[in-house]
C-alpha cells in the first residue's frame, strides 16, 4: 500500500506542473495575439483623434503623418499600405497591414484594416 501512495503523490505533482506549464503557454499565446490587437486599436483611436489635423493637407503629408503615428505603436507601414483619396471636399483614408504572430509551433497572420472618411 505504501508504494501505491507514493506513486499517486508523484503523479499529482506532475499533473500540477503540467497545469502550470499549460497556463503559462496560454498566457504567452494571449499576449502574443493580444498585443498586436491592442496596438492596432490604439493606433485606430489616435488616427481618429488626429483626423481633423488632416484637413486641407496634401496627400503626401497625410500619408507621412499616418506612418509616423503608426510607428509610435510599433506598427511599421509602407507608403503603399496607406491609401489617401481626396474627392472635392471629402477625404477617405484606408490603412491595411498584416502582423504575423509566431508561437514557434504555430504561426498566424492577423489582418488589420482601418477606414476613415469625412469632410476635407
Amino acid at each position: 500500500m505504501r508504494h501505491r501512495i507514493r506513486n499517486q503523490a508523484g503523479a499529482g505533482g506532475i499533473g500540477c506542473l503540467l497545469m502550470v506549464a499549460l497556463a503559462a503557454a496560454a498566457i504567452h499565446a494571449g499576449l502574443e495575439f493580444g498585443l498586436p490587437t491592442l496596438r492596432h486599436r490604439s493606433f485606430e483611436d489616435r488616427m481618429n483623434e488626429t483626423f481633423t489635423y488632416f484637413s486641407r493637407q496634401p496627400e503626401k503629408n497625410i500619408r507621412g503623418r499616418i506612418i509616423q503615428v503608426a510607428s509610435e505603436f510599433d506598427i511599421e507601414l509602407k507608403p503603399e499600405q496607406v491609401k489617401v483619396q481626396i474627392s472635392g471636399d471629402h477625404l477617405t483614408i484606408e490603412v491595411a497591414y498584416d502582423k504575423t504572430v509566431d508561437l514557434k509551433v504555430w504561426q498566424k497572420t492577423l489582418h488589420f484594416t482601418i477606414r476613415r472618411s469625412g469632410p476635407y
